[in-house]
């Protein structure tokens, strides 16, 4: 019972701060997710899992650093997948990352639509995609990039992937509770 208390303070809470602050401000602030992440290394102490979770923390804060090394994540999504890898370990980081992922695929697809520009943005996606992959044409397959100014203003189809990873760990927990 102590563990399922762990979680749902010390990370799953936090977490749903993050989600509500990228969710509102497109900004994951480190007060949250610095001690989120440290209290999930003393977590994995706690439950002799320390293995686990540093894989869990190096898998899924590896994943978002290559994410946003290409401009499609920020740095405090960086940091919640690393520190909810550290609280559920690699075999549910990579849950969350998957249904965070898939979240935010249907969420961002949805804005498209609601904008009329989903059709647009699938052909060119596509077409890319195909003279990259038959034709070896490199820098074909266009995705769109967060601004690198942080100060500039976020593009209305942005999705804020920090609030699908959360709802994802909650997933995640949700279906831990029911299984065991």
């Amino acid at each position: 019972m102590a563990h399922k208390l762990f979680i749902f303070f010390g990370c799953l809470i936090p977490a749903l701060a993050c989600a509500v602050t990228d969710f509102r401000s497109r900004i994951i602030p480190n007060r949250i997710t610095l001690p989120m992440l440290a209290a999930g290394f003393f977590y994995a102490v706690y439950a002799k899992n320390l293995p686990d979770g540093l894989l869990g923390f190096a898998f899924a804060g590896g994943v978002l650093l290559v994410c946003a090394l290409m401009g499609g994540a920020g740095g405090g999504d960086l940091k919640l997948a690393a520190a909810l890898g550290a609280w559920f370990g690699f075999r549910n980081a990579l849950w969350i990352l998957f249904i965070g992922s898939f979240i935010g695929v249907v969420w961002g697809s949805w804005n498209l639509a609601r904008q009329g520009r989903l059709k647009a943005r699938m052909l060119l996606f596509f077409r890319g995609l195909f003279l990259e992959t038959v034709y070896g044409m490199k820098g074909t397959a266009i995705l769109p990039k967060l601004p690198e100014d942080p100060e500039a203003p976020v593009p209305p189809e942005a999705v804020p992937f920090g609030t699908c990873l959360a709802a994802a760990a909650w997933a995640v927990w949700g279906v831990r509770l029911l299984v065991g």
